[in-house]
């Protein structure tokens, strides 16, 4: 891996707020698609939708990686500039829903967060002064632009090797699309917000505040409800589905056993609730491990 690849990793990998930069062929995503009326430009991106050129959520990471390797160089002295893109599902001719990218206020953010977490030396190494400089200079102006471009606005979330057990938690299992190499499910915001209240509240009473998983479904509720409510939510397998047999793919059901563990809690089947819970840790721990190697 070239000294380039290594520095664009390096921010990729940096995890501020599940919001990642660099595609990961082997990841999963959790979208939301607001209608283009919730955004304060949204005739730029009903032309956009209207176009056809929207790329598909099964290309759409190569193509940002491949963006991002085409702007940025060694050392790197701006934050570079990208064409405004998003995800679109068609809905109707006037009212499509769109997940935008974001990508050059995400990159100048992570920046940012990566400089400040990571020890001096190694951060001197990966971020030089003036694109910090730069990325604050983007930063500050583009948080004003459009609550869109807001860090806890941002439309996608991003996991590499395997899916976060709370997705779980916003679909249902009548809500699964799936075909040849991809398994998503998609369900309206007013259902996925209702979803995470009954698993936060069942996680709650049995385990209280405090609890890593109540506190991560927590962050998830807040997180959508920075969304209006005719959005959709999209759990998206992406590269983990492709890295999957064809058996293993119809074979998955971690949001039913997600469920089935929450109904058990609800009924006060602690004990099946946790070997529920067990059988999805388990079931999703190499490709954990795997992300820890790598």
């Amino acid at each position: 891996m070239c000294r380039r690849d290594r520095v664009a990793l390096a921010l990729s990998a940096h995890d501020c707020g599940s919001i990642w930069l660099v595609y990961a062929p082997n990841a999963s995503y959790l979208r939301v698609y607001e209608p283009v009326s919730a955004f304060a430009d949204a005739g730029y991106w009903r032309a956009y939708a209207a176009s056809g050129r929207a790329p598909a959520i099964s290309t759409g990471p190569r193509a940002r990686r491949e963006a991002l390797y085409e702007r940025v160089g060694w050392p790197w002295r701006v934050v570079p500039g990208f064409p405004r893109e998003a995800y679109v599902i068609p809905r109707s001719e006037d009212e499509p829903l769109l997940c935008p990218w974001n990508l050059r206020y995400r990159i100048a953010q992570s920046a940012l967060e990566l400089r400040r977490l990571t020890p001096e030396p190694v951060a001197e190494a990966l971020v030089p002064t003036d694109f910090l400089t730069s990325a604050a200079e983007v930063v500050a102006h583009d948080a004003g632009a459009d609550r869109h471009e807001a860090p806890s606005d941002a439309h996608e979330q991003i996991a590499s090797w395997s899916v976060p057990l709370r997705w779980f938690a916003c679909v249902r299992p009548d809500d699964r699309q799936s075909g040849e190499g991809y398994l998503r499910y998609r369900t309206p915001m007013a259902k996925a917000r209702t979803q995470i209240a009954v698993a936060r509240n069942l996680v709650r009473s049995e385990l209280g505040d405090d609890a890593d998983l109540a506190a991560a479904l927590a962050e998830i509720a807040e997180w959508l409800d920075g969304f209006v409510p005719e959005s959709l939510v999209e759990l998206d397998y992406g590269g983990v589905a492709s890295h999957m047999g064809a058996e293993e793919l119809r074979a998955e059901d971690s949001v039913d056993l997600t469920w089935e563990a929450l109904d058990h809690l609800g009924a006060g089947e602690v004990g099946a609730a946790q070997e529920c819970y067990a059988r999805l840790v388990e079931r999703w721990r190499d490709r954990r491990l795997s992300e820890r190697l790598n």
